[in-house]
């Protein structure tokens, strides 16, 4: 999928983070199929998580934590620093946000840990709660984004382009 730059780690995941983006353009298209739309949602969140992933990877990469290359989540990821007792900057950030629920951040790890125990990456931000029956009458079962969604995917790939500078920095300085 994405090649890695020698001389810069981040490229590849910068080149991630611009394949997020452009799906996230089709996503917005509404001539496109509700399966088709659906399944760019997904595509958006899984980039936009491996973003997150792959800084969490560079950062154990450099800091020489073993066992990371088989490690996608960031909770593992977490974990392995935290068994092998190393403390990056990197790591702090996205676990700091990964631990704040009014952080994108938070919303992305929720979204991915969901889709894979759903059938596929494709599912809505909010499904219809029973003890609001007026928004089941007036919401579109067919609609294949809920209210606000293309809003919160661009947000969230504004916070993970965000977090790719912030620890951008610190890789370049360790």
């Amino acid at each position: 999928m994405s090649r890695m730059v020698r001389e810069n780690e981040t490229s590849g995941l910068r080149e991630r983070l611009f394949f997020g983006r452009t799906l996230l353009k089709r996503v917005s298209d509404e001539s496109g199929s509700a399966g088709e739309r659906l399944a760019l949602r997904g595509a958006v969140v899984f980039h936009l998580y491996s973003v997150l992933v792959g800084l969490a990877r560079e950062a154990a990469r450099s800091y020489q934590v073993a066992g990371y290359q088989d490690l996608i989540s960031l909770a593992a990821l977490e974990a392995a620093f935290r068994d092998a007792a190393v403390d990056s900057p990197e790591l702090r950030l996205l676990a700091r946000a990964r631990a704040d629920r009014a952080d994108l951040v938070f919303w992305l790890d929720q979204e991915l840990r969901a889709a894979v125990g759903a059938a596929g990456l494709a599912r809505r931000a909010a499904p219809p709660q029973e003890q609001d029956g007026l928004a089941l009458r007036v919401e579109d079962p067919y609609a294949p984004l809920a209210s606000g969604d293309l809003e919160r995917l661009a947000q969230a790939a504004d916070r993970v382009e965000a977090l790719v500078a912030q620890c951008g920095a610190y890789m370049e300085e360790w």
